[in-house]
């Protein structure tokens, strides 16, 4: 394939996009047709939201990108398990935190699903099996360090006043205010706005937006309704709510250096809000494990012990 690396990321892409149908169907269908365990349910699905897409097409490029620097492989169709496999085990030496790793190793394998779906789509006639390669990498990245510490900011709210961009200030505020991930706040249609109601726990008004996070899993986030209004205007005549997550970062580093704290990405915004979630719920009467679910299940995670892991 020619092209830029953008470019045959999305031509591949294309062969595993389910954004907008029903990720729970395709897997009681592949359930049905024999997939007998996890690993195997997941080579038969696509990707099913936006967050998902952004994130692997991310790691994608990366991957292709590295390929080309370090091997010569200009054509994503050329790519082959041992390349996959250095481009991961880059990242271990790169000493990315072990949870990170995780994200790229999933990303690739996936990729591996794209591939021959594209190829099968196209009859090639070429196939693909990264499996062994990157259990390989996985091998080397069982020494990463797993992060222990607090990402909070120690001032979100300053944080969030000093990005400048409108467009990135209002993810910001969304980030902060609704505790969701970065993907989460990118492309927000119209049609995931539900108006303005009271937090049931706190009775204070807010406007609630519908977000799809990790697995497809929908839920509601719950934002201050100033920052509601500016949404509505950002996503009125059909427009979408989007920004570049790269420069979005970048403005958000700059915005800590301001203020005088440490940077810790975006992801530090859903940090602070669980903490403060949390002891909020608590001052509403909660027992602490009341509390840990609620925040669990507001922050789209499975299981209490992820959330715990923001609350250090």
């Amino acid at each position: 394939m020619r092209g830029s690396t953008v470019f045959q990321v999305q031509q591949v892409f294309q062969a595993v996009n389910e954004i907008g149908t029903s990720k729970h169907e395709a897997k009681a269908e592949a359930r049905a047709e024999g997939a007998a365990t996890w690993h195997a349910v997941g080579k038969e699905l696509g990707v099913y939201s936006y967050s998902t897409a952004d994130a692997y097409r991310d790691v994608w490029r990366a991957c292709l990108d590295y390929a080309k620097e370090t091997a010569g492989i200009k054509n994503i169709e050329k790519l082959s398990g041992e390349a996959v496999r250095a481009f991961l085990t880059s990242k271990v030496d790169q000493g990315v935190a072990h949870a990170t790793f995780g994200q790229y190793a999933a990303a690739c394998e996936k990729l591996e699903v794209a591939l021959n779906r594209y190829a099968e789509n196209h009859g090639t006639g070429l196939e693909y099996a990264f499996s062994q390669s990157i259990q390989g990498a996985r091998d080397v990245a069982v020494n990463l360090d797993r992060f222990e510490g607090s990402r909070a900011y120690a001032n979100p709210d300053r944080l969030v006043s000093a990005v400048v961009k409108e467009q990135h200030n209002l993810a910001a505020a969304i980030q902060r205010e609704g505790g969701c991930r970065i993907s989460e706040a990118n492309h927000i249609t119209q049609g995931q706005l539900r108006g303005l109601r009271e937090d049931r726990y706190t009775g204070e008004l807010k406007g609630w937006v519908s977000v799809e996070g990790k697995g497809g899993k929908e839920r509601e986030i719950g934002v201050s309704p100033g920052t509601f209004a500016r949404l509505e205007v950002a996503v009125a005549n059909g427009q979408r709510f989007e920004f570049n997550k790269d420069v979005y970062r970048a403005d958000l580093k700059e915005a800590a250096a301001k203020t005088g704290q440490d940077y810790e990405g975006s992801h530090g915004l859903r940090w602070s809000w669980a903490q403060e979630r949390h002891a909020e719920l608590q001052e509403r009467g909660m027992t602490y494990d009341q509390s840990l679910s609620e925040v669990s299940q507001e922050m789209g995670h499975e299981r209490g012990d992820i959330t715990e892991h923001y609350l250090r």
